[in-house]
């Protein structure tokens, strides 16, 4: 068995692939911890002296476009949600699958074998890929780097490769969940004659990166349109998760959980059947915000006698000229008499008039 590793340490070597050394040495140090305790030791503190130089590489400055200068990502650290996403069975079962395996990390790679490294999420728009990226990062306790495909697309394709590169090149050089938003904007079907061959070189970058990605990230890639890809992506990816549009009983829990006060309303998850988490949102906030509206949905002048009653009450002796004659039009127009706004507001009768007059003639 050591010999397997020493090879597997040699080619990790002469290759240059890191990923692989990583894991022979910790494999070989695995098997020498009862024999050679003292080498163990000093192999364990040489691993933990390189994760803590990737770590230090959270520095560097995040990768920009050459001609704008704006910044090519967003990056979330630390990722704040306040609740977990709520999924269907199958797709919180893979979910936890992620974590189960970057919690028992060490001893996958003892025995020679990586965790998931690479994700794909597909699914309708809304229904909750973005924010479960989150969620996962914010569980693995690593930063979120977002890169939206579709934004970094130039009509210059030989610019847009370099963006996704230094976006790629800075990502695998430190711990983090990067995001790869709108990921069919790019990794087409390579036999599409309508795309360049630029472009067809990019997605085989996009490959090579899969490939090569560091166990110690996760690349997680979103697409709504995952027929619109390379059928060589697909192999690429350690895990596929497909995002259902929500089932009734999902819409439920969901609404237990993010719209308790729906509920109460009457609110029920069959009203919202076939919506996805973000139509559902919507509708939720609409009725909302006209719930709120409502109860502001009173002529001016019933407005107005609300505040008139706590003006005569706090405000009456500071009102100013002008205040005083918009009082004297709304109270003659909810058809109060000279004599009850003189007495109201402490204006004679002649200015009243006045008042009134020079308004009629407006």
């Amino acid at each position: 068995m050591e010999n397997k590793l020493i090879l597997r340490l040699a080619e990790a070597a002469l290759s240059g692939d890191k990923n692989l050394g990583q894991m022979a040495v910790r494999q070989f140090s695995s098997r020498i911890r009862a024999t050679n305790a003292n080498l163990y030791e000093l192999l364990i503190n040489k691993l933990e002296i390189n994760a803590t130089r990737s770590l230090n590489l959270n520095n560097k400055p995040l990768p920009v476009d050459v001609d704008t200068r704006q910044s090519l990502i967003k990056i979330e650290n630390p990722v704040s949600l306040d609740k977990a996403p709520v999924h269907a069975f199958n797709v919180g079962e893979a979910l936890e699958q992620i974590l189960l395996e970057r919690k028992y990390i060490n001893e996958l790679l003892s025995e020679g074998i990586f965790p998931a490294r690479s994700v794909i999420f597909q699914g309708e728009p809304g229904v909750g890929k973005t924010m479960t990226a989150r969620w996962l990062a914010k569980n693995l306790g690593l930063p979120l780097l977002t890169l939206d495909l579709a934004t970094v697309m130039s009509s210059f394709l030989g610019k847009t490769g370099s963006n996704v590169r230094a976006v790629l090149d800075h990502a695998m050089s430190t711990p983090c969940v990067l995001l790869l938003d709108e990921f069919d904007a790019i990794a087409k079907r390579r036999d599409d004659d309508r795309e360049l061959g630029e472009l067809k070189r990019l997605v085989t970058v996009l490959l090579q990166a899969i490939d090569d990605w560091p166990y110690s990230s996760l690349l997680i890639a979103a697409t709504n349109h995952g027929e619109l890809l390379d059928p060589a992506i697909w192999r690429r990816f350690d895990i596929e998760i497909t995002f259902p549009m929500p089932s009734v009983e999902v819409i439920n829990k969901y609404l237990i959980e993010y719209w308790p006060d729906a509920i109460k309303e009457g609110k029920t998850a069959e009203q919202f059947s076939e919506m996805s988490f973000s139509n559902i949102d919507r509708e939720l906030r609409k009725a909302k915000r006209e719930k709120i509206l409502s109860s502001f949905s009173i002529n001016s002048d019933d407005a107005f006698l609300i505040n008139y009653d706590t003006l005569l009450n706090h405000e009456i002796n500071a009102a100013t000229k002008e205040e005083r004659n918009m009082w004297i039009i709304k109270l003659h127009k909810q058809g109060k008499s000279q004599r009850a706004i003189s007495e109201a507001l402490g204006v004679s009768r002649p200015t009243i008039k006045k008042i009134l007059d020079e308004q009629l003639k407006k």
